[in-house]
């Protein structure tokens, strides 16, 4: 599986966004779908928007989404 970077790039297809948008759903199930939808599974995006509901930082989330943080 691809490492994503937290400064924004995209998943290498389509498949790796949704995988990304499910790893998130699963860890937190009550996020608005159609805004995680939004995100394009970026994981930037995700980790803003996952951000709200958690007092976690956002190299946290990505890291828990699968993603590798830039030092």
């Amino acid at each position: 599986m691809e490492q994503h970077s937290i400064g924004g790039a995209r998943p290498s297809s389509p498949a790796d966004a949704s995988d990304l948008r499910r790893r998130a759903l699963a860890i937190w199930p009550r996020l608005d779908a159609s805004k995680l939808a939004r995100t394009c599974g970026e994981p930037a995006k995700v980790a803003r928007l996952v951000e709200r509901r958690t007092s976690l930082p956002r190299k946290a989330i990505v890291q828990l989404l699968g993603g590798q943080v830039e030092p």
